[in-house]
């Protein structure tokens, strides 16, 4: 129960999360058919995967919203700006009763007002009357004269392996009870085989019943939404004869003409009615239409054959699997760990000069190379969806500051590790709060500058270079760049005979303690935060850069590698260290001739045919030992539109790599982010060309 409880928490969660997204973008009203459908959708699809584990008071809660949201789109109420704030409102409140429900832990005094005070204001658009009975407040059902428009009649056959749906027959006719009344329910137990055939996990079963409620077909069909492709149904009003001849036709190897006689509420008169031709042509489509794949079926003696005409697209149509995090983690490791006995098993056929082994495990190295990126493709998702969720984040935001902001997120669709977006979100929360708090003016004071009132944020992610960059732009009065210089003075950040330039100005803002805001507010004003903002960012192997224009707006970048645990790199050795530099941030390697090697000595700087780039000596940087008789290379790495010649001894070329954390002993050394096991077992470091490249830029200033 507790899986099946951890899937509908996550269901119901997404769904509020599309409702969300929608109602965001319908904050001023619309009439927007989609996106009236999308947020009626999720209130009905809650109310029906409640209904099933009994939640009783989210079902009535949902079920007075999805009422008044059938009304909006049937154009009978418009979605304007208060009622998409009220749907707001019970988007957040549906959250807060899942979440409780899911716990097994008792509504709060809070809840329950909460949850009856918007029952009634929703109640108060539909213009019916509701009662109150014990803290549940319930919309009136409407009274029903003919009393033939109230009976239902059901006919329900469950596929033989309806149970690995998931769902359980008793759910079902538990959620018709509260729909209505069963008043005949006949088992059809036709299809069950002998005693020693009998499979315990296939279901047999079948029932027809007389069901009694004012619901429609749809609400009753609704009942079905997730288990539609396990049931063989048919749902009509009791009185509608052409619809019980067709059910007779389908399932005329059933005698079920004589259990509806004898058992529901029909008698012989009510099949004999005569049909027109055109009566009978009809039965005979809608029974080609519910049949599946390869049937035939007779009407008056007149036999119909329908052969399944199977479309491609559906056969090879893929579906979404839930899979916990943590599996899909377990399985990167093994991955891993598969790669570096590899890189071993390559090492041994090397040192034994065996052919065929080398051969063995060079078809290892490319079948794991395929799985590697198609398990890595697992843990890829697209930013959109965790973007999505900081509309409501900017949309309070504005909201408390009293600004009008539009929010534009673009390239939605670019792929991110799954972990590294986890690990983004409150970093990117604290961004666009600064941007909308301190970037985005007052709209008077726009409109003085002579902007539109509205202020614009943009969120927007695209692939560069191996990296994926993540920009969040304002078009606000940008950054006051002698105001940062001067609180950074007065703070002793730097000195104030230090000469600085603009773009290094900018960056002290990610310094502690700094804070340009004139007052303080609960938002943000302390001098907290983007510090934090950049360390995060450079655990995650990132660089964060902020420009500004005054009075047009700014805009900070954020570059990230594409994942965290295994990437292609090139390994190369500097004294006595091997180390590795990722593959996709190498430009071009070139040995050094001795001629070379004379014309760059004690020089900080390399003429790459007519290019002239920093050059960092890695050996003299870290301090290795000078290896006799060794030959001078030179790594070009790319980072963004900064270039760096790396000095090594020895090139060993690519490999996959394993990326490992070294522990707390290397966490202040500079330019390095992690380790990895070769396969002599061996360590080598892996840069961190980031760090590496900003200090050696920062040397040439």
């Amino acid at each position: 129960m507790e899986e099946e409880l951890t899937l509908f928490y996550e269901d119901a969660t997404e769904q509020l999360q599309l409702m969300e997204n929608a109602l965001l973008d319908a904050k001023d009203g619309t009439d927007d058919i989609e996106k009236i459908g999308e947020i009626f959708r999720a209130m009905h699809t809650i109310k029906g995967t409640a209904g099933m584990f009994e939640f009783d008071n989210i079902v009535s809660f949902t079920h007075i919203a999805e009422n008044l949201l059938d009304d909006v789109r049937c154009g009978n109420t418009k979605l304007d700006a208060t009622l998409s704030s009220l749907f707001m409102n019970v988007k957040d409140n549906t959250q807060n009763m899942v979440e409780c429900c899911v716990n097994n832990q008792d509504f709060s005094e809070e809840l329950t007002s909460q949850t009856q005070n918007l029952q009634i204001e929703l109640s108060s658009f539909l213009n019916e009357p509701i009662t109150i009975d014990n803290q549940i407040i319930e919309v009136e059902e409407k009274a029903v004269s003919n009393e033939d428009e109230l009976l239902w009649h059901i006919s329900l056959r469950f596929d033989e392996d309806f149970f690995n749906s998931g769902m359980d027959i008793i759910s079902i006719f538990r959620f018709f009870n509260k729909m209505g009344e069963i008043l005949i329910n006949i088992p059809i137990t036709s299809s069950i085989p002998n005693l020693e055939n009998i499979n315990c996990f296939k279901t047999y079963i079948g029932f027809e019943f007389d069901f009694e409620s004012d619901c429609s077909k749809d609400d009753i069909l609704e009942i079905f939404e997730f288990v539609e492709d396990d049931v063989d149904l048919f749902v009509f009003k009791h009185n509608d004869i052409d619809s019980l001849l067709t059910l007779l036709t389908h399932r005329e190897n059933e005698n079920l003409k004589e259990v509806l006689i004898e058992n529901c509420s029909y008698n012989e008169e009510s099949f004999e009615i005569q049909q027109t031709p055109a009566i009978q042509e009809e039965i005979k489509q809608e029974i080609i239409e519910v049949k599946t794949p390869s049937t035939q079926v007779t009407i008056n003696n007149e036999t119909i054959k329908e052969e399944s005409k199977v479309n491609p697209e559906i056969t090879n149509k893929s579906f979404s699997l839930r899979v916990d995090s943590s599996k899909v983690d377990l399985l990167i490791n093994k991955m891993g760990e598969m790669v570096i006995q590899n890189a071993k098993l390559m090492q041994i056929a090397e040192q034994n000069a065996d052919e065929d082994l080398e051969e063995v495990s060079e078809g290892i190295s490319l079948l794991l190379e395929e799985i590697r990126e198609a398990v890595m493709n697992i843990r890829m998702v697209q930013v959109k969806d965790s973007f999505v969720k900081f509309k409501r984040i900017v949309n309070d935001t504005a909201k408390k500051l009293g600004k009008d902001i539009d929010f534009i997120i673009e390239g939605g669709d670019t792929e991110l590790d799954k972990s590294v977006v986890e690990k983004l979100s409150d970093p990117l929360v604290h961004m666009l709060r600064n941007s909308i708090d301190h970037g985005v003016e007052m709209p008077e004071v726009r409109e003085q500058k002579g902007k539109k009132a509205k202020g614009t944020v943009y969120l927007r992610a695209y692939p560069d270079s191996g990296s994926i960059i993540i920009e969040i732009q304002d078009d606000g009065a940008g950054i006051n760049k002698n105001i940062v210089l001067q609180k950074a003075i007065e703070n002793g950040v730097v000195d104030k005979n230090h000469k600085l330039s603009d773009k290094q100005i900018y960056k002290l803002i990610f310094e502690a303690g700094l804070s340009t805001a004139e007052e303080v507010s609960d938002i943000s004003g302390r001098g907290v935060g983007m510090d934090v903002v950049k360390r995060n960012i450079e655990e995650l192997r990132g660089v964060i850069d902020v420009d500004s224009s005054e009075n047009k707006g700014s805009k900070i970048t954020i570059r990230l590698p594409l994942t965290l645990a295994i990437i292609d790199g090139f390994l190369v050795q500097a004294g006595e260290t091997k180390y590795i530099i990722p593959l996709d941030l190498i430009s071009e390697c070139m040995e050094l001739t001795p001629e070379c090697q004379t014309s760059i000595e004690g020089s900080s700087t390399i003429n790459v045919r007519g290019e002239v780039l920093p050059l960092l000596d890695i050996r003299s940087f870290y301090n290795e030992k000078v290896i006799n008789e060794i030959r001078k290379n030179v790594v070009i790495v790319k980072y963004g539109n900064y270039k760096v010649g790396l000095q090594v001894d020895e090139l060993f070329g690519g490999q996959q790599t394993v990326i490992k954390p070294l522990g707390e002993i290397f966490e202040n050394v500079p330019g390095i982010s992690g380790g990895s096991i070769l396969g002599t077992g061996d360590v080598a470091l892996i840069f961190d060309i980031p760090r590496l490249l900003e200090y050696r830029i920062k040397q040439g200033e």
